[in-house]
């Protein structure tokens, strides 16, 4: 999953350009300017004053603003209909502009913006995305040009669709909102230190899309090359600290989405899981671990999905599908916390892994993680199985639902136990270097 935020002054070409962005890549765009314009406009049509904070409230439980998407096209009601171009007029942007600063209006679409990107893949353009409403985005760009430039091109847009205004006036209507837009004391206008720059003021929007386009690429390489560089200088090293053995990497496919659900036996079980996989993993990790000063810069560059173990973090769960659905291979941990010397079959499990396979119409791959404490304590033996797939037509799904998530989870952990059952048969497996086995004979 990828989250672009795209701010930047009125008249940048925002919404133009984040619409072609999101169409190259595939994913949703979601305009939030156009959620603020349909609220200025329900005040303009209400006669009340925009800038009049204490008439804005009161109002806002009359509004209820539903957001959805057709053929990838986003599709706003207020108050159950489609207000089309006449949230445009210059007389809805002051009013968006001025809605906008009241803290109350932004909280009360705020829910509405985070839940719709944490459940999918977006392009979402606005003032504020990168600074507050996606501070965690992939991806920010803080997209400007000439206050004249940006006059020029909402003045051509204005008068093709036939509102007669002047130069002068779209001139004077934007300087006073950018001025309104980086000065307020709530959520201003401004760049986030980890955005990047473009000023399209001598670009086509389509040399402005293309630019965005390569530092999307770039951004994303960087993620992979990340992963790989760590996969190559830390894997061999952890590999021979912790002895990690590796059985049926074959039983993982070369290319399209996957499940990976292993058993948790300590913190290192993601960078065991990493290290032995073939394919780059995402793994689904509790949100504690993001607030870690280096461990969460880390995971969140390497497209970790942060779950909420509090409660039902569902859009969570959704995140992990839409990227099994985007061709990735995602692991879940079906006990949810680490169980170390705790029997599988006395294990507690939860049943995200069936609610992810159901959804994402995937195979399950079991992973057997089994881990014994050798004599000099870190050299310990790592044994970790990826067993065969079962295939989401053997889970017994009908109509979805808890009971059914529990019942496929359950298969799925079945067979990591088995896998744990059958370590000791492996032809390779030696007891008589069982130093545990070996130390409890002498004594």
């Amino acid at each position: 999953m990828i989250r672009i935020a795209i701010d930047g002054p009125g008249g940048a070409g925002k919404s133009s350009v984040a619409k072609a962005v999101s169409k190259a890549l595939g994913i949703i765009y979601v305009d939030t300017g156009a959620l603020y314009r349909n609220i200025g406009l329900y005040m303009l049509d209400s006669g009340i004053d925009p800038k009049n904070r204490e008439a804005v409230i009161p109002a806002l439980s009359d509004i209820k603003i539903e957001m959805s998407f057709r053929d990838g096209r986003q599709v706003i009601l207020l108050n159950g209909r489609d207000r089309g171009d006449e949230i445009r007029t210059p007389e809805a942007s002051m009013a968006a502009s001025s809605v906008s600063a009241i803290p109350e209006v932004r909280d009360f679409l705020l829910d509405l913006q985070r839940s719709t990107a944490k459940k999918n893949s977006v392009v979402m353009d606005g003032r504020d995305i990168g600074t507050v409403i996606l501070p965690d985005a992939e991806v920010k760009i803080f997209l400007t040009a000439s206050s004249k430039a940006r006059a020029e091109r909402r003045f051509k847009e204005l008068r093709a669709k036939g509102s007669n205004v002047t130069f002068e006036q779209v001139y004077s209507e934007m300087v006073e909102r950018d001025k309104n837009d980086s000065t307020r004391a709530v959520a201003p206008c401004v760049k986030a230190k980890d955005a990047t720059l473009v000023d399209n003021s001598k670009l086509t929007e389509a040399e402005t899309v293309q630019k965005i386009l390569k530092i999307v690429k770039k951004k994303t390489k960087d993620t992979t090359h990340l992963y790989q560089v760590l996969k190559v200088i830390v894997g061999p090293i952890y590999r021979l600290l912790f002895n990690v053995r590796v059985k049926g990497k074959e039983n993982i496919p070369r290319e399209g989405g996957v499940l990976l659900c292993p058993n948790h036996l300590a913190a290192v079980d993601v960078i065991t899981v990493g290290v032995a996989s073939p394919r780059q993993i995402t793994c689904i990790a509790k949100k504690e671990l993001f607030s870690i000063p280096l461990l969460g810069g880390m995971i969140k560059a390497l497209g970790a999905v942060k779950i909420d173990r509090g409660g039902a973090d569902v859009g969570a769960i959704k995140a992990a599908v839409s990227a099994i659905e985007n061709g990735r291979t995602v692991v879940i941990f079906p006990q949810g916390h680490r169980c170390p010397g705790v029997n599988l079959e006395s294990t507690e499990i939860r049943h995200g892994a069936g609610f992810i396979s159901y959804h994402a119409k995937c195979d399950v791959i079991p992973v057997c993680i089994n881990v014994k404490k050798g004599k000099y304590g870190i050299f310990r033996k790592t044994e970790i199985i990826f067993g065969a797939p079962i295939r989401y037509s053997s889970l017994g799904f009908n109509r979805g639902g808890r009971d059914e998530y529990a019942a496929a989870t359950k298969k799925v952990f079945d067979e990591i136990i088995t896998l744990g059952t059958e370590f000791r048969s492996l032809p390779d497996y030696d007891p008589s270097k069982d130093r545990i086995k070996n130390k409890k004979r002498k004594r």
